[in-house]
């Protein structure tokens, strides 16, 4: 029995310890943001109170006071606590803030997996807690400092503390604070607590009083809410309703596209990789079918069919909920499993499933851990800033290449350097040596798709400018025909001029 335990708890140790590395690895190098909002609504918002940043500088999201002002503001504790102790270099302060969140996953998850064990069948326990820390995509979004990521694991934590046995006190208010906190970081979880809300009445036959108790405890945060939004605001406002009213009735986020009301449901089947898009889709299916009454199903179809019925969609508006998959794939396993009667087929099924994960889940684990984040544009202006930012940067570049404002329109200011000047020219066929600047470090950037053009690429070798590096490395660049989520075409290239 003893060296049982010595073997339990070993392997514990290990597990341990491959996640921490995992984590530490993914967070050190997901530079910059997955998406443009985690930026431009988080960290530049908080330069307004480090007073580094005016009004004009933001996103019109803030001047439509859209957005809650909770998460801007805890960026701007953590920055203030890293001014005090001379930590001002922007990646460095950026990479505290993947670090908080990272640590933030890991709590989550072990709460989480703590809670639902009971859940699990004690042989497929192991498993469980692998894919909830290592399916391939969870640290890549746990590391985030984004409102998805802060969303997501504060509604993990609601439910944990719903499912957990072994908390004897009073804990319905205090769900109604983990969703508030949830919520306040990004409105549309609001789906998912309706969705777990109606399970607690028509399912769990959760008393209402017990119910109330939750709405009060969610109710106290929002107060909480609209006290920070006047601080950082200057006036009183309530920004859920702006939010609603602006992109729902006034239907400004259509104006960054629509799609079909099926979208979301092909993303699921191809941004794991189409092989764990399949399993995902069976996971769901066999839950619908034979576990409906589980609450991660309810949850599930509110968040997705009310998400759906919006014009405007992304992938990321899914990443709130990604840490439930596991729980999900674990009680569809164990379900299906209990259904077959046949060994044949239940080994099969089983070493089938290993196979998959184990190959695609560990080059995706390996990929997402090497990576800098979405297009990798921060990567690039880190290799700037690591090895010119002392110096006057003369920047031509192509357009929408330019990292520090890839979109020409607000620059992203936390990252500018000081002495920096930008020229964009619209192709390769424009440059030429009225572009250099001989008493500046000249450097070249251009898209994928720019390099295209062989009767203009000829120019890069021709104006005496060497290749220096990319925004993703080339390997993980192939990997994308099988991992989704890369636009080759939009992959940056940074030159140098010979003569600097």
């Amino acid at each position: 029995m003893k060296i049982s335990k010595d073997i339990i708890g070993f392997k514990t140790m290990c597990l341990f310890l491959l996640v921490i590395i995992v984590y530490l690895t993914t967070a050190y190098n997901s530079t910059g943001y997955y998406h443009a909002d985690e930026q431009y609504q988080v960290i530049e918002f908080a330069g307004l109170k480090s007073g580094t940043h005016q009004p004009s500088d933001l996103a019109w999201e803030f001047h439509k006071k859209i957005r809650s002002m909770i998460q801007p503001t805890l960026c701007f504790i953590v920055f203030g606590g890293l001014k005090a102790v001379n930590i001002t270099d922007p990646y460095n302060q950026a990479f505290v803030l993947r670090l908080i969140s990272a640590l933030f996953s890991l709590i989550a998850i072990w709460f989480f997996i703590r809670s639902t064990y009971g859940m699990i069948d004690e042989k497929y326990r192991l498993s469980y807690c692998l894919l909830s820390f290592l399916l391939w995509f969870i640290p890549l979004i746990g590391v985030r400092f984004s409102s998805e990521t802060w969303s997501g694991l504060f509604f993990l934590c609601g439910l944990s503390l719903q499912f957990n046995q072994n908390i004897k006190i009073e804990k319905t208010y205090w769900i109604g604070v983990l969703f508030g906190l949830s919520f306040l970081f990004r409105f549309q979880i609001a789906f998912a607590i309706l969705g777990f809300c109606l399970w607690l009445l028509f399912i769990n036959k959760t008393r209402v009083k017990d119910v109330f108790k939750i709405v009060f405890g969610f109710l106290v945060i929002l107060a909480f809410g609209v006290l920070i939004d006047f601080w950082f605001y200057g006036q009183w406002v309530f920004s859920p309703w702006n939010y609603f009213y602006s992109n729902i009735v006034e239907d400004a986020a259509s104006s960054f596209g629509v799609s079909p009301w099926g979208y979301y449901f092909q993303q699921i089947a191809i941004m794991p990789s189409l092989l764990i898009g399949i399993i995902i889709f069976c996971a769901i299916l066999v839950l619908i079918l034979f576990k409906h009454n589980h609450f991660s199903v309810w949850i599930i179809i509110s968040f997705i069919l009310i998400h759906s019925l919006i014009p405007h969609k992304e992938e990321r508006f899914l990443f709130p909920l990604v840490f439930l998959l596991p729980l999900m794939f674990m009680v569809s396993y164990q379900t299906a499993m209990n259904l077959i009667h046949s060994n044949i087929i239940k080994k099969g099924l089983k070493y089938l499933l290993i196979s998959f994960f184990v190959i695609i889940n560990t080059i995706g684990l390996v990929a997402v851990s090497q990576k800098s984040a979405g297009m990798g544009r921060m990567k690039i202006t880190q290799y700037i800033h690591d090895n010119y930012k002392e110096k006057h940067i003369n920047l031509i570049h192509c357009s929408w290449a330019n990292p520090y404002n890839p979109w020409h329109g607000l620059p992203t200011k936390f990252y500018l350097e000081k002495n920096m000047n930008c020229k964009r020219i619209n192709s390769l066929c424009e440059l030429n040596d009225s572009l250099i600047m001989h008493d500046a470090v000249n450097l070249l950037i251009t898209r994928k798709v720019d390099l295209q053009d062989q009767s203009c690429v000829g120019k890069i070798k021709e104006q005496g400018f060497v290749f220096k590096a990319q925004s993703i490395q080339p390997w993980i660049e192939k990997l994308n025909v099988y991992y989704k989520g890369i636009n080759g075409d939009d992959i940056l290239m940074l030159y140098a001029y010979k003569g600097n």
